[in-house]
């Protein structure tokens, strides 16, 4: 069955206090309506990011959506289909955003034109690379705002989240109630200025239920899997996605810790996904063929 969900139902947080907007079957086909992460307030390059920014309205994430028989423990797959954005995207940045924030003296906004497959930004046509930046469960209890990343998912940043692949992520509560939004229609590892192209858009998932229990988030391509670790530096990030990348490659190869460490110093790749949302985000990517 195939169902839509617009962008007039989204959460600002993901949470164990969220009521489902849809219910779907394992299976099912649903087609959403994605806001960009300023809830479209920014349209103009005489709009910035001021003082007077309603940040509690940043990054909107259409959903929630329960699937039928989900239980915590379980797994949601889903399959990204397509994914059409719109002709019109905005990038911003400002004083102290990412690495070199230093660089920047004032909040800047670059409204973006996407014209035949390409996003013109400056006099350059860029091709561009639709990818979900919000995407997630919610969690077993609290809060979590849609601006921060962690094991339910939330804001990976991760540019591999995109056409053809599938996300994995661990069930919480009943119904995994998933959310996504934060489409970027062009986005580099770490996203260093704060933004990608940020863009409304209009997303096709199949969403399937596995039972059985993951860590955290998982993102499969058509040759390798990518283990996703969000934590509050760098170097906590990797540990943690190195470490779960070890014991897949273990269990799946039936072979000691040790000897899947040195597998996945010579076979994976430690990646960086996001170096600008409250926590870091990196990705351990594994080749198919080693598992």
């Amino acid at each position: 069955m195939v169902h839509r969900i617009g962008r007039d139902n989204v959460v600002y947080s993901m949470s164990a206090e969220n009521s489902s907007a849809i219910v779907v079957n394992s299976g099912d086909t649903v087609i959403v309506e994605t806001e960009d992460c300023f809830s479209h307030a920014i349209v103009s390059e005489k709009q910035t990011v001021g003082r007077n920014f309603d940040f509690s309205h940043i990054n909107p994430a259409t959903g929630p959506i329960g699937v039928q028989g989900a239980k915590p423990g379980d797994t949601l797959v889903v399959s990204v289909e397509k994914i059409e954005v719109d002709d019109t995207g905005v990038m911003e940045t400002c004083p102290g955003w990412g690495p070199a924030g230093n660089l920047v003296t004032e909040c800047v906004t670059e409204i973006v034109k996407i014209e035949s497959g390409c996003a013109v930004f400056m006099n350059k046509k860029l091709k561009i690379s639709p990818m979900i930046g919000v995407i997630g469960n919610s969690p077993e209890s609290g809060s979590i705002s849609c601006g921060t990343p962690g094991i339910h998912g939330g804001n990976l940043d991760t540019v591999d989240i995109r056409e053809g692949s599938k996300i994995y992520l661990p069930v919480f509560v009943e119904g995994g109630n998933l959310s996504l939004g934060d489409v970027h229609a062009k986005m580099g590892d770490g996203e260093v200025c704060g933004t990608g192209i940020e863009i409304r858009a209009v997303v096709t998932i199949r969403i399937e239920i596995e039972k059985r229990t993951i860590e955290g988030p998982i993102v499969e391509c058509d040759n390798a899997f990518y283990v996703i670790h969000s934590e509050k530096n760098f170097e906590e990030a990797s540990r943690g996605a190195v470490e779960r990348a070890v014991r897949l490659i273990a269990e799946s190869n039936s072979i000691p810790l040790s000897r899947a460490y040195m597998l996945a110093s010579i076979s994976c790749d430690l990646l960086v996904s996001q170096v600008v949302n409250p926590l870091v985000t990196v990705r351990m990517r594994i080749p198919k063929e080693i598992l």
